[in-house]
């Protein structure tokens, strides 16, 4: 039986432990979620619903042997932080695929990434690890993603469309086929990306333009 902990107990978690439940191998009774890990005791303290418990904080825990983790972390730059920490010692990943996303045979989705449900990855989409890719979001044939970047809601990437490491796509923006941003990058809410976008900018618009926050 897989044993999986989540590191990190709050929204995101708790949504990735609901999704995680949901799976045919939780299901049938090959996998089960062992715990959060967590620096907060009380991170699911008075929530409705039962939740397994929190084992104590990512910096304190050693991985065992039969144990998979998933980094729940909605920044990105947080995820990449604990995900290293825990390789560090040694751990493994969970990869998560939801039955109801459509995703080619011949794409690559990195190490401890999360495809949500009623999304879309194509012909030859490359994922880096520990990306997410949320619902009803698409990547078209070709598409790269760099490693921890998050894809919310109703993105759309073009074909052959790049996106850097630690980047940031809001809801419903996207990116016509071709182009390519960069590493820590965060593309706001609704905007069109028609042009090739440099490290570290926030844009936001239709068309999409370089904004500071």
């Amino acid at each position: 039986m897989k044993q999986i902990i989540i590191v990190g107990a709050r929204g995101w978690g708790r949504e990735v432990y609901h999704a995680i439940s949901n799976t045919p191998e939780a299901k049938n009774g090959k996998l089960k979620i062992k715990g959060f890990l967590d620096s907060d005791s009380d991170a699911l303290a008075g929530l409705r619903g039962t939740f397994p418990p929190i084992l104590g904080a990512p910096e304190d825990y050693i991985p065992q042997e039969d144990e998979l983790f998933f980094i729940a972390l909605g920044d990105s730059h947080w995820r990449k932080h604990y995900a290293e920490m825990m390789e560090e010692k040694g751990a493994r990943f969970y990869t998560y695929i939801s039955p109801n996303a459509v995703v080619y045979d011949n794409a690559f989705i990195g190490e401890g990434s999360y495809i949500a449900g009623w999304s879309s990855v194509s012909d030859n989409v490359t994922l880096g690890k520990h990306t997410i890719v949320h619902s009803f979001t698409s990547l078209g044939h070709d598409a790269k993603v760099g490693d921890y970047s998050t894809l919310l809601s109703y993105v759309f990437l073009g074909g052959y469309v790049e996106v850097g490491k630690c980047s940031t796509m809001n809801p419903k923006s996207m990116i016509i086929p071709h182009k390519k941003i960069g590493d820590n990058v965060s593309v706001g809410a609704a905007s069109v990306v028609i042009r090739n976008v440099k490290d570290n900018l926030h844009v936001h618009g239709n068309p999409a333009v370089k904004i500071n926050i």
